[in-house]
């Protein structure tokens, strides 16, 4: 009989199950609700952009697994040879099963169906919990026969005690930390992954001297990791490489497009399915869409939700009668994403021509252009008289780190060892002290409505003219010091 099972990774090389509880455990890649994931992109419409950014949730949940591993030995350093404890197997197979129930195109179509719940909040809870991934996962994880593979593992109570680390129901526990916080298995494993598949640059992780140079400290709250000084830097590195890898990657300006045009067709598709037409649509009564639909409290119906059902609906969507559901699948047989305004590309133009500009700070100048773009998108957002619904605003805001400044170390926070004392690397870093942030302001729109793009231009532009110039003298006002009243 095998003592162990390993898997080649191209990002970390050999993903070993070696333990009886491992061994176990990946059986799990044999379930059907597992095997979902190959068919689940990893960063959903990106290959439109990156062609070879095609990895799958499976092969990332994979390296999460792996990595968490690793990050467990250093709790119980004897656990490999020795078996883990109960707490460490719940670690290993929350991490493994941490993306278990993302739908098709990962996010995309969960971000669809919140826009579709939002304009019909007469459908039923359950549709809402079906299209909630974490509520998916829980479901998949305590009532399928993945948590009868767990209970082989741990018993009756162990899928429960397993999705309830999936939802980081308990923060202050070091193997929680290890599936979820700022830094976990999880982002260490897509920080690399991601930009090898895309082919991008980024700053790069050297996960192991990381690894090597994690220690674990104790506080009143329980362990936590924290790393000694010769790691400072690869730390640094890495919160570096994930914030960049926003901009570069997960937020690029046609992959949004795509997502948003995604939405738009899916929000008509379910609309035509619950309004008893599904024909209209170009789907027979019989689809997968309808099914789940119908059924949405049936897990059977989410087996079928990933990627090659869209794929393999296209040709009946292109066919559809509906005409705003043909020409959305036109769009994407013919790889034509919605054009964008970047608003605060054009915010940085209005703004250099405003005397006081560039002598202010480069923070305050982020502050007045993130503030400007919020208040002209607001106000073309809110005139009918230019806004369509196939118009989409698109910000997002991404912070470098979120610090929770507890003294002493804390698991949902990176610890450093500094002069003696383990404190947030948000109070000794001079990069995470500069409270590096960025937010996109970016409007979509449908080209294919004559002169809408030029007319949201236009408006954008005379809405900035008026928010920069605002702006600008508010953060001038505030710098200038009072009068000598003498």
């Amino acid at each position: 009989m095998d003592t162990s099972k390993t898997i080649k990774d191209p990002i970390h090389g050999a993903v070993k199950f070696e333990s009886a509880a491992e061994l176990e455990l990946k059986k799990l890649l044999s379930d059907p609700y597992f095997q979902r994931l190959r068919r689940v992109k990893q960063l959903g419409f990106s290959d439109h952009v990156f062609p070879s950014a095609t990895h799958s949730r499976f092969a990332h949940s994979l390296g999460v697994y792996g990595v968490a591993k690793r990050l467990l030995a250093v709790v119980e350093p004897r656990g490999g040879s020795e078996d883990w404890t109960r707490k460490g197997k719940a670690c290993l197979a929350a991490a493994l099963l941490h993306d278990v129930g993302h739908g098709m195109f990962s996010h995309a179509f969960e971000n669809a169906m919140e826009k579709f719940i939002e304009t019909h909040p007469e459908v039923g809870e359950q549709f809402k919990d079906a299209v909630s991934h974490e509520k998916l996962s829980r479901r998949i994880v305590t009532e399928t026969t993945v948590a009868e593979v767990l209970e082989r593992i741990g018993g009756k109570g162990f899928p429960e005690e397993v999705a309830a680390m999936i939802e980081k129901q308990d923060t202050d526990c070091i193997y929680t930390s290890i599936v979820s916080s700022q830094l976990d298995a999880d982002r260490l494993d897509y920080a690399k992954r991601d930009p090898y598949f895309a082919g991008v640059s980024s700053g790069g992780i050297d996960l192991d001297w990381l690894v090597d140079h994690l220690r674990v400290g104790s506080h009143v709250s329980g362990q936590f990791f924290y790393v000694d000084s010769k790691a400072f830097i690869s730390i640094e590195q890495f919160m570096v490489t994930v914030f960049q890898l926003y901009p570069t990657l997960y937020l690029h300006h046609r992959t949004r497009g795509f997502e948003h045009m995604f939405s738009r067709l899916m929000v008509r598709v379910f609309e035509l399915i619950g309004e008893g037409a599904p024909e209209k649509a170009g789907l027979s009564d019989a689809h997968p869409l309808v099914d789940f639909f119908r059924e949405p409290g049936n897990l059977e119906h989410t087996l079928v939700l990933d990627d090659s059902l869209f794929w393999g609906s296209l040709h009946l969507f292109l066919a559809a009668p509906d005409t705003a559901v043909s020409q959305l699948a036109k769009r994407f047989a013919e790889r034509r994403s919605y054009p964008r305004h970047d608003v605060w590309r054009i915010a940085e133009a209005v703004a250099v021509g405003h005397r006081g500009y560039m002598a202010l700070s480069a923070s305050d100048r982020v502050g007045v252009l993130d503030r400007a773009c919020e208040a002209a998108c607001a106000a073309v957002t809110g005139d009918a008289e230019i806004w369509q619904d196939s118009c989409h605003y698109d910000s997002y805001p991404r912070k470098l780190y979120t610090a929770k400044r507890v003294d002493g170390g804390h698991p949902q926070q990176i610890n450093v060892a500094h002069g003696g004392l383990i404190v947030d690397i948000a109070s000794v870093s001079p990069i995470v002290a500069s409270a590096a942030a960025f937010t996109i302001h970016r409007i979509y729109y449908d080209n294919e409505v004559a002169g809408l793009g030029e007319r949201l231009r236009s408006a954008i532009t005379e809405r900035l003219e008026a928010a920069v110039a605002a702006q600008i003298e508010g953060v001038g006002s505030l710098s200038t010091p009072p009068a000598d009243p003498h």
